[in-house]
C-alpha cells in the first residue's frame, strides 16, 4: 500500500528535476548566445583581431561555468 503512495511523489519528484533541469539548459543557453551576441558586434564594429575574439570567447565561457557549477552543488573535483 505505501508504495502505491509513494510512486506518484516519485514521478512529480522525476518531472520536477526535469523542469529543473530543462530551466538550467535554457539559461545557460540564453547567457552563452547574449555573450556571443555582444562580442560579435563589438569586434564587427572595432576590427579587432580575431584570435583576441576567440580567446575573450572561451574566456567568457570558462569563467561562466566555473561560477555557475558551485550553484548546483558539483565540483570540478572528482
Amino acid at each position: 500500500m505505501s508504495d502505491d503512495r509513494s510512486r506518484p511523489r516519485r514521478a512529480l519528484a522525476s518531472l520536477a528535476a526535469a523542469v529543473g533541469v530543462g530551466t538550467r539548459i535554457a539559461l545557460d543557453a540564453l547567457v552563452v548566445g547574449i555573450w556571443v551576441l555582444f562580442l560579435t558586434l563589438l569586434f564587427l564594429s572595432t576590427n579587432w583581431p580575431r584570435w583576441l575574439f576567440y580567446a575573450l570567447l572561451l574566456g567568457g565561457v570558462g569563467l561562466y561555468v566555473q561560477f555557475t557549477a558551485r550553484w548546483d552543488g558539483s565540483t570540478a573535483e572528482s
